[in-house]
């Protein structure tokens, strides 16, 4: 276990010695608690609890493919003042060398104790985790996501480079199914379809990649949507969805085989909205797969009102997804709004040892790869 004695504060009854690493079991516990009250919504403590231990045992997460960190109290190791967790995720990389797959986190449920904040604990800790990813966790980069007002320039002055983010958010009332019929059909996916549909996807990208042009100080990175990593949402959208409402949501996504495209979504109940994970396909930009798209982002606007889901959103929509979503709201009614995300899920990315002297690009900066 990383361990180190780190910091003494002045807290509430006086000086405490808080010391950095990763959470023993008991210690997870009281790490999950403390993230229950900021991002346990509409999950009780208990059910979110639950939920981390039995997200814990997914493909993605299991066998330490995420970790617990906290700064906790010498004295009382069981009183944790910060925590987060990393994710593992792959990295596709290509740089002035070639194309190659590394190691690499998300940064996730960053939190500290609302009684002992401005003491520079999360800063402190932010510190440890980056030397440990620096160090054992061999990442070649890490991202995280802030949504707290301006707390991205926290983040940037760690080393965590924002990112800029777009956002389409699609909305309707309702659409005749006679409506669709000028549209290509779709079907739903089933988890096999996500197996081999991810397969041929990162084939795809990695292939993408090797035919971009770099210099000699430009990374281009990519989080590779592997079925571990999508199938993983899936599974918390599941979990949640049982908790609060007994029901199971069975699609996860849709598929249009005379275009060759399909689409996953994520039902994210904190934020009432269905959320467009991944576009997949050989994208060819033709009339047929244009439409094709329309088809399955109107399977996600029927997919969000069965669950009573505000909208659907899209991050940083392509030019074909820009095209589709044009067609929606010509043809069919469907309210799009796209702007910059201010202040909402602001990806960060962090090189490693906080490497400046690189000019990263981020990839697919799609919602597959928010933890």
């Amino acid at each position: 276990m990383l361990e180190s004695a780190s910091k003494i504060f002045n807290g509430p009854d006086g000086p405490v010695m808080v010391a950095f690493s990763e959470a023993t079991r008991e210690q997870r516990v009281q790490c999950s608690k403390l993230a229950a009250v900021t991002f346990g919504n509409p999950l009780s403590e208990a059910d979110y609890l639950e939920r981390d231990a039995y997200l814990g045992q997914r493909l993605l997460t299991r066998n330490n493919g995420w970790r617990y960190w906290c700064l906790y109290r010498v004295d009382n190791p069981n009183q944790i003042f910060a925590t987060c967790k990393t994710i593992r995720r792959d990295i596709l990389v290509r740089d002035a060398s070639g194309v190659h797959k590394e190691p690499g986190f998300c940064l996730a449920s960053v939190v500290t104790d609302f009684r002992y904040r401005r003491h520079g604990l999360a800063s402190l800790l932010l510190t440890r985790v980056a030397e440990w990813l620096d160090g054992p966790g061999n990442a070649a980069a890490s991202m995280l996501y802030t949504s707290i007002g301006n707390a991205w320039q926290f983040y940037v002055d760690r080393g965590w480079k924002m990112q800029r983010a777009f956002q389409s958010t699609l909305s309707w009332r309702h659409i005749a199914s006679s409506d669709r019929m000028s549209l290509p059909i779709t079907r739903a996916l089933t988890r096999k379809d996500i197996s081999s549909l991810c397969e041929r996807d990162v084939e795809d990208i990695e292939t993408k990649f090797e035919k971009l042009a770099v210099g000699s100080n430009e990374i281009h990175m990519a989080v590779v949507p592997t079925e571990e990593i999508i199938s993983w949402l899936h599974d918390r959208a599941v979990f949640t969805s049982v908790k609060i409402s007994g029901q199971v949501p069975q699609s996860h996504g849709r598929l249009c085989e005379s275009a060759d495209v399909w689409l996953y979504w994520f039902h994210d109940f904190r934020k009432q909205q269905l959320a467009v994970q991944r576009v997949g396909g050989h994208m060819e930009e033709s009339d047929l797969q244009t439409a094709a798209i329309a088809r399955l982002l109107l399977d996600a606007l029927e997919e969000a009102s069965k669950w009573n889901l505000a909208k659907v959103v899209v991050w940083n929509p392509s030019s074909g997804l820009t095209c589709a979503m044009k067609i929606l709201e010509e043809g069919f009614g469907v309210e799009v709004e796209t702007e910059e995300r201010i202040g909402r899920s602001i990806p960060s990315v962090r090189w490693k040892g906080s490497n400046e002297t690189q000019a990263i690009t981020v990839q697919l900066n799609e919602f597959y790869a928010w933890s």
